[in-house]
């Protein structure tokens, strides 16, 4: 698949597919699609009435146990995450190369926003942290 087709999908909490994806269904959907191992999952059930903190809290958890920090965000690379933060919300995004990441829109309205990519001199402001993934050999 095209980076272009993960482009245009809308906003849907706890959504994981090209019907609807939150950022880290957008992320998951990628990984899954890509053949990558990590699910972003930590094998406890996600409710809906979960809030979109706790929920981030267990996808750090995942992130810090599953992958490399970096607070240097020119380290990442291709399929990387990162963590950024925009009017107090953290949200994941999805390292493509040459500063771009995929992620949800910002605001993040249910089944209006989309999924787009971002430019490094957008999200450098709100970077926070990222992680790298540990690929094979």
């Amino acid at each position: 698949m095209s980076d272009n087709d993960y482009i245009g999908i809308k906003y849907k909490r706890l959504g994981d597919t090209h019907q609807g994806a939150d950022c880290v269904g957008l992320v998951r959907l990628y990984y899954r699609e890509h053949g990558w191992p990590e699910r972003f999952l930590d094998g406890e059930p996600i409710l809906p009435s979960q809030s979109k903190a706790s929920h981030m809290k267990r996808v750090v958890r995942y992130l810090r146990k599953n992958f490399d920090e970096t607070k240097n965000p020119a380290e990442l690379e291709h399929g990387d995450v990162m963590l950024f933060m925009v009017n107090g919300d953290l949200h994941l995004g999805l390292m493509l190369g040459y500063g771009d990441i995929l992620s949800t829109q910002i605001p993040s309205i249910e089944d209006i926003s989309l999924s787009t990519i971002y430019r490094r001199r957008w999200w450098m402001p709100f970077f926070r942290r990222g992680f790298k993934r540990r690929r094979d050999g």
